[in-house]
């Protein structure tokens, strides 16, 4: 993020935007932190569920349960090219004052159990019994998956699931065109190596490249 701070540039800021760095600071909490770029991202106008979308991805490639979602899909490679994903928090609840909502990170690894009431009371805890609830008035139970996100819209009063809340977001902007743009530009790149195999080894020594970094 240090990084990124030296691109950052928007017209909701101008030139504000030197008045808000350093984002992120290096004696600050891995949580912190991810709070603090949130927050960038969702007073540049982007919303809570978005701005965690592009933060915290799930793993997307070759996961069966998007086949039926390209828009998703689009969405997580558009912005894979621009922000890594952040690993370091596992469940983060979240919340504008118009929406609040929880995401668990792509490996799962900590739990996120959720419940609805008949009074549509609902319910989102690391752990199961926090909150002593009659089953009678218990519609519906459950957990969230890898990479998967429960919402509640405060405004409309609904109940926005995993899919139907990425798809809202995922559709908002023409990601596959953007992308098809974007990868279109690939082709000006060379098709053949430049170089002979020893002068090639000789700088990619120089330059400090593993074999893991030529493999990848």
């Amino acid at each position: 993020m240090v990084a990124r701070e030296a691109d950052l540039e928007h017209s909701i800021w101008g030139d504000r935007l030197a008045d808000l760095k350093p984002i992120v600071k290096m004696d600050s909490s891995d949580s912190a932190n991810l709070d603090n770029v949130m927050d960038l991202l969702v007073r540049t106008g982007r919303s809570p569920l978005e701005a965690l979308m592009i933060l915290i991805p799930e793993a997307y490639k070759n996961q069966p349960d998007l086949a039926n979602y390209p828009e998703i899909t689009d969405f997580y490679e558009y912005y894979s090219g621009i922000q890594e994903p952040w690993d370091g928090p596992a469940l983060v609840v979240f919340s504008d004052g118009k929406t609040v909502g929880a995401t668990l990170d792509r490996n799962g690894l900590r739990p996120a159990r959720y419940s609805i009431t008949k009074d549509g009371f609902v319910l989102v805890s690391s752990e199961a019994g926090v909150v002593d609830l009659p089953e009678a008035d218990i519609v519906e139970k459950g957990r969230l998956g890898p990479g998967q996100a429960i919402a509640v819209d405060l405004e409309n009063h609904t109940l926005l699931k995993n899919w139907q809340l990425k798809q809202q977001v995922a559709s908002a902007h023409p990601y596959r065109q953007w992308l098809s743009t974007r990868q279109d530009c690939k082709s000006a790149f060379l098709d053949a190596p430049q170089l002979d195999a020893e002068t090639l080894l000789r700088q990619q020594t120089a330059f400090g490249y593993t074999t893991e970094d030529v493999e990848w």
